[in-house]
C-alpha cells in the first residue's frame, strides 16, 4: 500500500481507532478576545463535546447538541432546527424550531423560533421573545431580584489585582430610568468596608451593577480593565451618581476591548444620564 493509499485509509477511518474530523469547505472558525470559539458552517453542525462558545451558526442546516455534551453559547443560529439531546445554556437561539429530546436540559434566555418542541422529561428555562420583555419582567420583580445574594464579598486588594492578569444582556437599549423606591441597606464594594446607603438605584443602573459585578470576575479582562470596572462598581454601590455621571465615560474608555455586555452597560448609562 502506497503513502497516498495509507493516508486515504486513515481519513476514511480504516486501520485506526481515532475518529476523523472533517471541516467542510466554507466553514469559518474563529476565537474572540475572551477565548471563546465561534463556528460558522454552511451545513449541519453536531456538537459532541462539552464546551463554551461565542457563536454556533449553520447557514443552511440544523444544529444538534449530543446527549453527552454540556454546551454554553452566547448565540446559536441555524436555518432549520436546533436539536438538544444533552444540556444547553444560551443567551439567544434563532432557528426555525427548537427541539428538546426527553432528557434534554436547556437554559435559553431569548429565542426567535416558529416552533418549540419539548420532550416529556425535558426541561426548558427562560424562553423570552425579546430583551425588552426580559427587562420588563426583571423591572416588575426588582425587589425580589435585589434580595438575591448576587453581591458576594470579594475583598480583593490592589496587590491581588496586579498579580492576576485575567482576561450573555439584562439591559434594554434606551430603557427609561424608573422611579426608584427608597430603603436602607448595607453594601460592600470590592476592597472596601461595609457602609450604609439610604437610596435604591434606578433599575437601569441596578442592572448595570449586576452586569459589572459579573464582568469583574471574568478571566477575560486584564488588571487595568478590571480596575476600571471596580471603580464603576464602587460609584454605583456608593450611589454617587454625580461622580458616576462625570467619570463613567473616562472609565469605560480605559477598558481594553470591552465585551457586548459592558457596551450595553455604557449605553444604558448614557441613556440614563442624558435622559
Amino acid at each position: 500500500m502506497g503513502l497516498g493509499e495509507k493516508m486515504a485509509a486513515r481519513v476514511s477511518g480504516q486501520g485506526s481507532d481515532s475518529p476523523t474530523m472533517i471541516i467542510p469547505q466554507g466553514t469559518d472558525i474563529q476565537v474572540d478576545v475572551h477565548g471563546q470559539l465561534s463556528i460558522r458552517t454552511p451545513g449541519n453542525l453536531v456538537i459532541q463535546n462539552s464546551g463554551h462558545y461565542a457563536t454556533l451558526e449553520s447557514l443552511n442546516g440544523s444544529i444538534r447538541i449530543d446527549a453527552q455534551a454540556d454546551v454554553e453559547a452566547v448565540s446559536i443560529r441555524c436555518a432549520q432546527t436546533c436539536y438538544v439531546e444533552g444540556s444547553l445554556t444560551a443567551w439567544k437561539v434563532t432557528a426555525q424550531a427548537i427541539h428538546l429530546e426527553d432528557a434534554a436540559k436547556a437554559n435559553i434566555v431569548l429565542q426567535e423560533t416558529e416552533r418549540l418542541e419539548i420532550g416529556s422529561d425535558a426541561r426548558l428555562v427562560g424562553n423570552f421573545s425579546s430583551e425588552k420583555e426580559l427587562f420588563y419582567l426583571f423591572s416588575r420583580f426588582a425587589s425580589e431580584l435585589r434580595s438575591l445574594p448576587v453581591f458576594a464579598d470579594r475583598k480583593r486588594g490592589a496587590a491581588e489585582l496586579a498579580g492576576d492578569a485575567e482576561p450573555e444582556n439584562l439591559l434594554s437599549e434606551g430603557a427609561a430610568p424608573a422611579a426608584a423606591p427608597t430603603a436602607s441597606e448595607t453594601i460592600e464594594a470590592p476592597g472596601e468596608a461595609r457602609r450604609p446607603v439610604s437610596a435604591e438605584l434606578a433599575d437601569p443602573l441596578f442592572y448595570s451593577l449586576v452586569i459589572l459585578e459579573r464582568e469583574f470576575s471574568r478571566p477575560s479582562y486584564g488588571p487595568t480593565s478590571r480596575k476600571m470596572i471596580e471603580e464603576l462598581i464602587k460609584l454605583l454601590r456608593a450611589r454617587d451618581l454625580e461622580g458616576l455621571s462625570k467619570s463613567y465615560q473616562t472609565l469605560f474608555g480605559r477598558i481594553v476591548e470591552p465585551g457586548k455586555d459592558l457596551q450595553r452597560v455604557f449605553k444604558a448609562m448614557q441613556g440614563y444620564f442624558r435622559g
